[in-house]
């Protein structure tokens, strides 16, 4: 019995080609929107695995936010919460496209921090 191949051969020779190491921009674009769709981190930093990011990455990505317990803590929006998703997303593909491995965090991070 054959096997049944779903992905084209123009698909299998872009994804089989070793000299792509980069990430492809239509799925940079789709975790972008995923990420933009509430999408939870977890499975986003899942996406990312399956990419071949560092662990590193995946790790902050599906990492804790860090809030400061404070009067205000109750206070935070849940949609700063996403921010800091989308916004550690996109630290992550910039530190990709340099290949290099941070220690910062975003600014809306600090923000939450702050609040």
């Amino acid at each position: 019995m054959e096997q049944m191949n779903l992905i084209s051969p123009e698909i299998m020779a872009e994804i089989s080609d070793g000299n792509s190491t980069k990430l492809p921009d239509n799925t940079r674009k789709m975790l972008q929107v995923l990420a933009s769709l509430n999408t939870p981190k977890e499975l986003l930093a899942s996406l990312l695995e399956v990419a071949e990011f560092s662990l590193h990455h995946v790790r902050y990505l599906a990492g804790p936010l860090v809030i400061h317990r404070s009067p205000w803590s109750d206070t935070i929006p849940q949609w700063l919460k996403f921010a800091c998703i989308q916004d550690r997303l996109e630290l992550i593909f910039t530190e990709y496209e340099q290949d290099q491995v941070g220690v910062s965090s975003t600014a809306t991070e600090v923000l939450t921090l702050k609040v």
